[in-house]
C-alpha cells in the first residue's frame, strides 16, 4: 500500500508567504482600531470653532526597517502653526507620544489640565489611547483571519 502526497510545493509556497499576508492583515487591523480611537478622541476634544476636533487624522500603517508596524494619529493639521500632539500605536499596543510641526494651540489645549472646557477635556487623545491600550492587542487579533493568511 502506498501513499502519494500532492500539492506539497503549493503548500510550501503558501507557508513561505504567510508572514507577508499576516503583516498585511496586521496593518489593516491596527489601522481599523486606530480609526475607532480617533473617533473617540474627537468626541473628547474641546470645541471652540470645531477646527481642532476636525483636525484629527489617522495615518496609514507603516513598517519600519525592522518590520515593526505602527499607526499614527495626529491632531492639529492645517488649523494653525506650532506643535501637534502625535501618538503612535505599535503592534504590541505600545503608545509613543511625540510632537511634530502642526497646530500651535492643539498641543496647548491637549496638555492644559487647568482649562475649563464646556465641551471636551484636556488629554483628549492621550486619555483615549491609554484607556484602550490594554485591549488593543486582543482587538487587533480578533480582526485577523488566520484562514486567509495560509490560503
Amino acid at each position: 500500500m502506498g501513499l502519494e502526497v500532492t500539492g506539497g510545493a503549493e503548500m510550501l509556497n503558501r507557508l513561505l508567504h504567510a508572514g507577508d499576508r499576516l503583516r498585511d492583515q496586521l496593518e489593516r487591523a491596527l489601522f481599523q482600531e486606530a480609526l475607532i480611537e480617533t473617533r473617540e478622541s474627537m468626541q473628547r476634544t474641546p470645541i471652540d470653532t470645531g477646527a481642532l476636533r476636525a483636525s484629527h487624522e489617522t495615518h496609514p500603517a507603516e513598517r519600519d526597517a525592522r518590520g515593526n508596524i505602527s499607526v499614527t494619529i495626529t491632531v492639529g493639521g492645517p488649523a494653525g502653526g506650532g506643535d501637534t500632539p502625535t501618538i503612535s500605536l505599535g503592534k504590541s499596543g505600545k503608545i509613543l507620544k511625540d510632537t511634530t510641526p502642526g497646530v500651535g494651540y492643539a498641543l496647548y489645549v491637549h496638555e492644559n489640565l487647568d482649562a475649563d472646557h464646556p465641551v471636551g477635556q484636556a488629554k483628549f487623545l492621550e486619555s483615549t489611547l491609554l484607556e484602550s491600550a490594554p485591549h488593543i492587542p486582543e482587538r487587533v487579533a480578533r480582526r485577523i483571519s488566520l484562514r486567509s493568511v495560509v490560503s
